[in-house]
């Protein structure tokens, strides 16, 4: 009796770190929360350099501009840092882009980042911006902040995604 009493409770053990095992992740697992910023058509451009002799058509940009959330009760504002290549012309109807946003926020800052080819909805690959972005970072109540979702917009840009905090 005493080696079947023991042999239960070993598959008892056994069966108990199994469903540990396969409950664990689900306790890891963070839940995302839905991100909805809006970012005004008035963001203006507050420098713009292009200086690279060998390209003369990448341009260093940055621009600010007023931001609304569902994270937060009162508007924003964000910082973009933008590479620009306008090549192979200024006039080219075309452009691509790599973009660091930086959103804040009186609770803290997101941060984001986006690369994509604008163009006009007449041309291929248009409308002017619809691609994805990724969740960098944060501070504040954002601070260690992850995510993604999709970037899209003419004159007012919209980022639709969810953030893990």
């Amino acid at each position: 009796m005493g080696a079947d009493r023991i042999r239960m409770l070993t598959r008892g053990l056994a069966v108990a770190a199994a469903l540990l095992l396969l409950l664990a992740p689900a306790a890891v697992a963070q839940e995302g929360t839905p991100l909805h910023m809006t970012v005004s058509p008035k963001a203006e451009f507050t420098s713009f350099s292009c200086t690279d002799p060998v390209n003369p058509f990448l341009c260093d940009v940055t621009a600010t501009g007023e931001v609304h959330s569902n994270l937060s009760t009162t508007s924003g504002t964000v910082d973009y840092t933008l590479v620009v290549d306008f090549s192979p012309s200024f006039d080219a109807p075309c452009n691509v882009v790599d973009e660091t946003g930086v959103f804040t926020f009186e609770s803290g800052t997101i941060t984001v980042h986006s690369h994509h080819q604008d163009c006009p909805a007449t041309i291929r690959p248009g409308p002017r911006i619809v691609t994805d972005f990724q969740v960098t970072g944060g501070t504040g109540a954002f601070a260690g902040a992850t995510g993604s979702g999709v970037e899209h917009g003419q004159s007012t840009i919209i980022y639709n995604g969810t953030i893990f905090i």
